[in-house]
């Protein structure tokens, strides 16, 4: 109940606040949202019993496109049901992953609280080694990152799981743990970015809720304000801004 509750909420919120920004600039356009998930639970994983936790199993494709074809905007919320009619709670990360596969979207953004950004160190021929901001990588280097630090999402269901035991620093511990918890945030976005990508979708941009971050990421040519996460293949319109050249484990050391 509190679940329903508090999404039912953050619904409502969320639609208020984009149909007053629609409004205001004059867009013929609604939000909609409703049943459009079918999930299923997870069940028992590694000895834990998530009980009403569960992962998407179907999309409702063709009313989405439909209320699309409309120029609607569809609004989908933690929430899906079961055949039998029990309401499970589903990752939002994972949600939008799952969707924008079945929609066969061209790209998906997943926002980050923590600010938190990946940077590598750059071997220049006859220079010395300088640390730079990883804008943009493939996915084959982001499942490398994922493998270091021993996260694995399952390509069917979405669930994460950490393989390696955490590090913490005793002698400063609440330090430690603070930066632990914001890198497995950060983490679980480039896991789930690339479950996305498992799933067809071309790329996948993590960027921090700061004002103006989603736009200089998505429309500023070679000043993204994130990182972007593609297929191995696509043809990037500027392919020296490539981080190939980066040494990975550096990367993963300055993440």
């Amino acid at each position: 109940r509190v679940l329903e509750e508090e999404a039912g909420f953050c619904r409502f919120e969320v639609e208020r606040q984009l149909n007053r920004c629609l409004r205001n600039k004059g867009a013929d356009c609604n939000i909609v949202s409703g049943c459009f998930v079918t999930a299923k639970k997870f069940g028992i994983v590694d000895g834990v019993d998530y009980q009403f936790t569960g992962y998407p199993k179907t999309l409702h494709k063709d009313k989405i496109h439909r209320f699309h074809a409309r120029n609607d905007v569809v609004l989908l919320t933690p929430l899906g049901f079961t055949k039998h009619g029990d309401a499970l709670n589903i990752h939002s990360e994972s949600l939008a992953a799952f969707t924008a596969g079945a929609l066969e979207a061209s790209k998906i953004v997943y926002f980050s609280n923590n600010g938190m950004v990946m940077r590598g160190r750059s071997k220049g021929e006859g220079t010395e080694d300088s640390i730079q901001r990883v804008q943009m990588i493939r996915r084959s280097n982001a499942k490398q990152i994922l493998s270091h630090y021993g996260l694995t999402v399952d390509r069917d269901t979405g669930f994460p799981r950490w393989n390696k035991p955490a590090f913490i620093d005793r002698e400063n511990s609440e330090k430690s743990i603070k930066k632990l918890k914001e890198q497995h945030s950060w983490l679980l976005k480039v896991g789930w970015a690339t479950h996305a990508l498992d799933r067809g979708v071309e790329r996948a941009h993590i960027v921090t809720c700061d004002d103006g971050a989603l736009l200089e990421e998505l429309f500023t040519a070679r000043r993204g304000y994130g990182t972007c996460i593609s297929q191995d293949d696509f043809m990037s319109p500027h392919p020296e801004d490539w981080n190939d050249d980066l040494s990975v484990s550096a990367a993963l050391d300055e993440l």
